[in-house]
């Protein structure tokens, strides 16, 4: 598989050390080739400091784990997450804390919602871009990037706020990915990655997290066909099947297909796009949604809390998928 990857979540400055261990150490002794770093706030931004989370790491970490990543033939491609993922539960994200206007349904009733991370910005608010186009520059810069991962995932909250009211969700969401790419690929000429959740009409047969729940998946027509759908899904599919792996392929997108931590699920995935492959399916992405300080040394084969159950088996698929992909 050309892609051969995993997604990990950077945890500050605190986590920089494990993440050296990651590109330096683990992810080449595994055949991987590249890793996505999921940052956000977690980046020290000069530009607009009140964006970034206490503890994070800065510049110059950035630039010496591109550089080791580099020298381990991996490619090294930092995330921000766009219009959802503004919160945990009730708590906002540093941005939407210090900019408490630009959150899509501020005066949302919170207890309608069974799931954690539900703010979104407004992607009619231009001021919105004005700060994030600058945050996403950075990361760029720091890591000499040459694809940026923007997120897009679960994004629930769309179409409340004055300005989008009345407004297809569908041309919502479609103006954020289009907004985004016009920046990422149009102006600083490097390549775009998503997650496909919400591009995935009902039909599909995935659950509400893996799928468009409120009338998004036409936006699927309205965005640029160089984008990279990380296609992610976690459960084991009725009859094994992942028809999103072909569908987007039929959409025109690059396909990159992720999973978690069900050896079922995940050997199931990579043997359906392995045979659904139709020219744009590009490998393997493993997540993880773990501490940095905790996967590093697990995955480096050291004792673990034995009770750390999903640990285990997150390592477990991680191990199973870089064979499955290295055959």
């Amino acid at each position: 598989m050309e892609r051969r990857g995993i997604h990990v979540q950077a945890d500050g400055k605190a986590g920089v050390p494990m993440l050296e261990r990651l590109v330096g150490e683990i992810a080449p002794s595994l055949g991987l080739n590249w890793v996505v770093l999921g940052i956000t706030g977690h980046f020290a931004y000069r530009s607009h400091p009140e964006a970034a989370e206490p503890g994070s790491m800065e510049a110059s970490d950035a630039r010496r784990l591109a550089e080791l990543a580099r020298a381990n033939g991996i490619t090294l491609a930092p995330e921000y997450n766009c219009l959802g993922h503004q919160s945990f539960r009730e708590k906002p994200n540093a941005l939407l804390r210090a900019h408490p206007e630009f959150n899509e349904a501020p005066d949302m009733d919170m207890s309608q919602f069974s799931f954690d991370n539900f703010y979104s910005w407004c992607p009619n608010r231009p001021e919105v871009y004005e700060i994030v186009f600058d945050l996403l520059d950075e990361l760029l810069e720091a890591f000499g990037a040459k694809g940026l991962h923007v997120g897009m995932d679960e994004v629930f909250v769309l179409g409340e706020c004055p300005r989008c009211q009345g407004t297809p969700r569908a041309q919502l969401f479609a103006k954020a990915v289009n907004d985004l790419h016009a920046h990422v690929v149009g102006r600083r000429g490097v390549e775009m990655l998503m997650w496909g959740d919400r591009l995935l009409p009902p039909s599909t047969g995935y659950s509400m997290w893996e799928r468009s729940s409120n009338e998004t998946e036409d936006a699927i027509e309205l965005i640029p066909r160089d984008i990279v759908v990380c296609d992610w899904h976690y459960e084991v599919m009725p009859e094994g099947e992942y028809p999103s792996v072909r569908y987007l392929q039929e959409k025109g997108l690059r396909v990159w297909p992720a999973g978690w931590n069900e050896e079922q699920a995940v050997a199931r995935l990579v043997e359906v796009s392995r045979r659904d492959d139709a020219g744009k399916m590009l490998g393997y992405l493993c997540t993880t949604w773990l501490p940095i300080a905790k996967l590093v040394p697990a995955l480096a084969g050291e004792p673990v809390e034995a009770a750390d159950e999903n640990l285990h088996k997150v390592v477990s698929c991680v191990r199973l998928a870089a064979q499955l992909m290295a055959g």
